[in-house]
């Protein structure tokens, strides 16, 4: 993995889920997200870590809108999935979106506990996000 730098800020890009049963796996994505990659994302983490949990249920599925989610590739392999519902979002609405709660957690621990030496390379700061998620993730309370 090369280190990813943006005026002279090192910078991961991820992806994750949460449920009502607890958060799912955090996914570092290596390189641009399109809808190819959000497809094999949603494949081969969230699809298998979700049936963890709800091994013989349907997953419903909740999006913001983000252009990737419209991808003619992402939409083909939607439809070929019969254990996944996506369920009817307002456009414009990412407030509303219960992940935005998560990422707000993730980002407070992180200014929080935000060490003396910071991650100088993407790998470093990719362990310091994964282990603030799952730091987050085993202090949430779900109902």
């Amino acid at each position: 993995m090369s280190t990813c730098k943006r005026r002279g800020r090192v910078y991961v890009h991820c992806w994750g889920w949460i449920s009502h049963e607890g958060t799912g796996v955090l996914h570092h994505i290596e390189s641009h997200l399109d809808g190819l990659q959000y497809q094999h994302i949603l494949h081969n983490v969230m699809v298998p870590s979700e049936q963890m949990l709800y091994p013989n249920g349907i997953i419903h599925l909740q999006q913001d809108h983000f252009s990737i989610h419209d991808s003619r590739v992402f939409q083909k392999w939607l439809s070929q999935q019969a254990n996944v519902e996506l369920l009817d979002w307002p456009l414009r609405a990412p407030d509303m979106n219960p992940i935005q709660n998560m990422w707000s957690e993730v980002k407070r621990t992180m200014q929080e506990t935000w060490p003396v030496l910071p991650p100088r390379n993407s790998d470093e700061l990719w362990a310091y996000v994964s282990d603030t998620w799952d730091k987050v993730a085993s202090s949430m309370c779900y109902i």
